[in-house]
């Protein structure tokens, strides 16, 4: 498959995309999902010690989000981690296959596309080992400049495709300093406060204890985005991230156990809870002293 020319992977390079589309749920209450992935040892070629990898011998990066599209469209792969392409999020258009082939409606109309619409994303949580998630780009895409990137990174962008967080992980946490590791981490996401604020927590195989890695606020609230009680959770995965050097891309990746959770529905529930009004006399004079008398002042 033809990729653009920003895009720079070799012919066995491994990357998905995917959408939980066994439920949707409403954003404006609590949306929680978890996975656990690993990056296994690798055999070392001239020596029988297990070594992690290391993340100057590989480039791989993984991404959750949540989107209110049932499939990704116009996913893209490497530094994108299955980002719509910024060409369609800038100008909208017509809609069309991976062939670019126009889709129609049943009487011959083009199904055409808003700006900003396209892509979906409301949340865009990425770990990448190169920091290229979080780069500027073609067709106004906003990041950093590449000399500024940060390997090793957690990068979040928001419904705008804006980054919001780019930011080493050894500067967050001491002991989810890289991604890699040898038994699986549990990573969990919380989207509360009506879709104002991000939780991210993490625990390794040696504990079931979650620890907070970090909290975002995000500073908005989506009032008037579309679909906003049709959001549903999502994956992507590619490897390498930008280049066509084959030995770069990791030798193995591992993802189980997605689990989501929240409110599913349509309409916003409120209820006011009352209780019977309790029956305390404050003025009645009471003492359990004897021989002396309380009386009211």
């Amino acid at each position: 498959m033809a990729f653009p020319s920003d895009i720079s992977l070799p012919n066995d390079a491994r990357y998905y995309s995917f959408v939980e589309t066994k439920r949707k749920y409403n954003s404006n209450y609590d949306i929680i999902w978890s996975f656990q992935y690993k990056i296994p040892e690798t055999i070392n070629a001239n020596s029988d010690v297990l070594n992690i990898e290391e993340p100057e011998k590989y480039q791989l990066g993984f991404a959750t989000f949540l989107t209110t599209l049932s499939s990704p469209i116009s996913a893209l792969p490497g530094q994108y981690l299955g980002d719509s392409d910024p060409a369609w999020i800038l100008s909208g258009g017509k809609l069309t296959t991976e062939d670019d082939k126009s889709i129609t409606t049943e009487d011959g109309t083009f199904i055409e596309v808003e700006s900003r619409s396209l892509s979906g994303t409301l949340i865009k949580i990425a770990f990448d080992s190169t920091g290229l998630y979080g780069i500027e780009g073609r067709d106004s895409r906003t990041g950093v400049n590449v000399d500024s990137r940060k390997k090793e990174a957690l990068i979040l962008r928001d419904f705008n495709n804006n980054v919001v967080v780019n930011e080493h992980l050894s500067s967050i946490s001491t002991s989810f300093s890289t991604l890699s590791t040898n038994t699986f981490r549990t990573l969990r996401f919380r989207y509360v406060n009506l879709g104002q604020k991000l939780f991210i927590d993490y625990h390794d195989s040696d504990t079931t204890t979650f620890t907070t890695l970090t909290t975002i606020d995000l500073g908005f609230r989506l009032e008037n985005y579309s679909n906003l009680d049709d959001i549903y959770c999502g994956f992507s995965f590619t490897t390498p991230v930008s280049t066509t050097a084959v030995d770069l891309s990791a030798k193995e990746f591992f993802l189980k156990n997605f689990h989501t959770e929240g409110y599913v529905g349509y309409s916003i529930l409120t209820e006011t809870i009352t209780s019977a009004e309790i029956p305390v006399n404050p003025n009645t004079v009471t003492s359990t002293v004897s021989d002396i008398t309380a009386r009211t002042v």
